[in-house]
């Protein structure tokens, strides 16, 4: 429920033929589909984004400094390493326990000690495997290009 200073708005109030249509900063209806922006009101916007990401920037710096932590990415690098490890272990880790605690389940349940525990053991060891191979390929290959924005020029 949204709630005005001056009252209480149902949904039905809100949505009530407003469907599609989208109203400018003075309350004036544009007549445009909702969010579509016109030149101007996209180069406004292009200004507080940037004016945005430069005053968080410089916050970082500040809390950087404030906290005695140097104003680089090193720290942030570090974590990035130590993350990235975790994740591989935990691939390794996570692939042999599933693999052999479903074969010695499998075991238990058929009767087959040990045969389905080994092969589940060295399937589950194959597939840890391979994930870890993923994601080096994945960290290898460069980042796909991003989409273009409407109101970039061809340059």
């Amino acid at each position: 429920m949204v709630r005005r200073a001056a009252g209480v708005l149902r949904d039905r109030d809100v949505f009530c033929g407003l469907r599609g249509l989208s109203m400018s900063n003075d309350g004036k209806n544009t007549g445009r589909p909702m969010g579509e922006m016109s030149p101007e009101e996209r180069d406004e916007f292009k200004k507080r984004a940037a004016s945005l990401g430069s005053k968080l920037e410089a916050a970082k710096h500040r809390d950087a400094a404030a906290h005695g932590q140097p104003a680089t990415d090193a720290s942030e690098a570090s974590k990035s390493a130590m993350g990235r490890g975790l994740r591989v272990s935990a691939e390794l880790i996570g692939g042999v326990v599933a693999g052999g605690g479903l074969g010695w389940v499998l075991d238990r349940w058929l009767g087959t000690t040990p045969w389905l525990f080994i092969v589940f053991f060295l399937l589950g060891s194959a597939a840890g495997i391979m994930n870890i191979v993923r994601i080096g390929q994945r960290e290898k290959t460069p980042p796909a290009p991003s989409v273009r924005d409407d109101g970039d020029e061809d340059k």
